[in-house]
């Protein structure tokens, strides 16, 4: 069975009420998640600090293609 995640913004105070089991645009509601997916995203001070630290500490351990492709992982977590 496929699965479809989308997000839906509504104004505060105008959310529809979800409920277990309810259809949705002719599938059938599997979750729920009460908070902002971006929540947990990194913050762009929080991404220059891994990448300091990548650079300066640990660089001599993980090699610059490994740095790159760690640094363009977390860049999606800032977007």
């Amino acid at each position: 069975m496929g699965k479809v995640t989308y997000v839906v913004e509504y104004e505060d105070g105008k959310e529809p009420p979800v409920y277990s089991d309810m259809e949705v645009a002719g599938g059938r509601l599997t979750s729920v998640m009460w908070s902002n997916y971006r929540d947990g995203h990194l913050l762009p001070e929080e991404l220059d600090i891994i990448d300091e630290a990548l650079t300066e500490i640990a660089y001599d351990i993980v090699d610059a293609k490994a740095h790159g492709e760690i640094m363009n992982k977390l860049r999606l977590m800032t977007q």
